[in-house]
């Protein structure tokens, strides 16, 4: 609860998952951070997977918005520290994103 937010969701080490009705945390570890491109596809299904209904994040790709947005699961912006963003998003505090917020890597390397 005291890490930093990672700045890239797909790359990050772990995953964080909160059950705020039993107060407990599990981390994931994210196997997929190192590979070159076609990460969030693999990263939306291993969380979609654990039945969560919320991520917070810094920015999100289009792969695995998708999927949480078929899923149903809403994606929060949030910067700092997990406790302070689990407490604003417990508050209403945190702004829903809607809609990816890094480009497609394959227009995103068209650009460089």
């Amino acid at each position: 609860m005291e890490s930093s937010i990672d700045v890239k969701f797909e790359k990050c080490h772990f995953f964080l998952i909160l059950d705020l009705g039993k107060n407990s945390l599990l981390p994931i570890e994210n196997k997929s951070k190192d590979r070159p491109h076609e990460i969030g596809g693999m990263v939306g299904h291993l969380i979609t997977n654990e039945g969560i209904n919320s991520v917070i994040t810094i920015d999100i790709g289009p792969s695995a918005f998708d999927i949480f947005k078929r899923h149903g699961i809403k994606v929060y912006r949030a910067k700092g520290i997990v406790e302070d963003a689990v407490r604003h998003l417990k508050q209403g505090k945190l702004t829903e994103i809607t809609k990816a917020t890094v480009p497609r890597y394959l227009e995103w390397k068209k650009k460089k």
